[in-house]
């Protein structure tokens, strides 16, 4: 009984290498338009890139929290809402004691950061900004030379 079940199961030509060949050329046939067909509407829902505007990126590069983790290091929770991607965006820092007394600033760059982006990184603290309890965002730029001033 068992060799008469083999030997039917050998017989299918679906089964058989030959079979094998017909089957996935019939199912490439089919899906091969039906996959450019997709593809094609995914493209047609893309929206069409805005092109890089740089008065607009203090305003819509947002930084939403930046959190003190210990002396040395803090947390900055971002997110690029612009509807381009940004080449690169500077983001001046301040330091301040618990009276609110400026101890130092600092600035931490940000390159090639796509629409929608959003992290949180952790930086440093410069050197000579001790024992800080606050960080504030003092402003938002796209000047490199002005940001190292």
């Amino acid at each position: 009984m068992r060799h008469l079940r083999t030997g039917l199961f050998l017989r299918n030509p679906r089964k058989t290498e030959r079979g094998a060949k017909q089957f996935l050329r019939h199912v490439a046939v089919r899906a091969v338009p039906f996959a450019l067909l997709c593809g094609s509407f995914g493209r047609a829902a893309e929206p069409v890139a805005e092109p890089a505007n740089p008065a607009k990126i203090p305003t819509c590069f947002k930084v939403r929290r930046l959190l003190r983790t210990d002396e040395a290091h803090y947390w900055a929770d971002w997110k690029n809402t612009c509807p381009f991607t940004i080449d690169q965006v500077y983001v001046m820092v301040s330091f301040q004691d618990r009276s609110r007394k400026t101890l130092g600033s600092g600035v931490w760059p940000m390159y090639f950061i796509l629409p929608g982006a959003h992290r949180v990184t952790r930086f440093s603290v410069p050197v000579g900004v001790d024992g800080f309890r606050f960080v504030t965002v003092r402003r938002i730029i796209t000047d490199a030379a002005e940001a190292l001033r």
